[in-house]
């Protein structure tokens, strides 16, 4: 009886736990977008049709273009990273995406 009475013990305390937070491309609370990450690689779409995977860490950033190249930008200042060439700012939702010395394009974060 004791056991009967500890197993549904633990039954409705297990009913009671908060769900776990939606994984990488599950629907978010509400069934709306999931969340963006706080860390790890995120994708990202420019306005200009580039489409990154950027994972930043303090001193630098690892950027893959999706049908180009890959690179590590160095941290240059404020959420900037570039190695000259090629210059990234901000992450999360939005950032921005530089080539040479065309003028920087937003990109979303997804």
């Amino acid at each position: 009886m004791r056991i009967k009475l500890a197993l549904a013990a633990a039954l409705a305390l297990a009913a009671c736990a908060t769900p776990p937070p939606p994984g990488p491309g599950e629907p978010g609370p509400g069934g709306g977008p999931p969340p963006i990450p706080l860390d790890g690689p995120i994708a990202y779409t420019c306005a200009n049709g580039a489409q990154l995977m950027v994972e930043t860490n303090g001193n630098q950033a690892r950027v893959a273009i999706i049908g180009g190249p890959s690179m590590v930008l160095p941290h240059a200042g404020d959420g900037y990273y570039s190695n000259g060439r090629y210059g990234f700012r901000g992450g999360g939702a939005s950032a921005q995406w530089e080539v040479g010395r065309a003028a920087p394009v937003n990109c979303t974060g997804s």
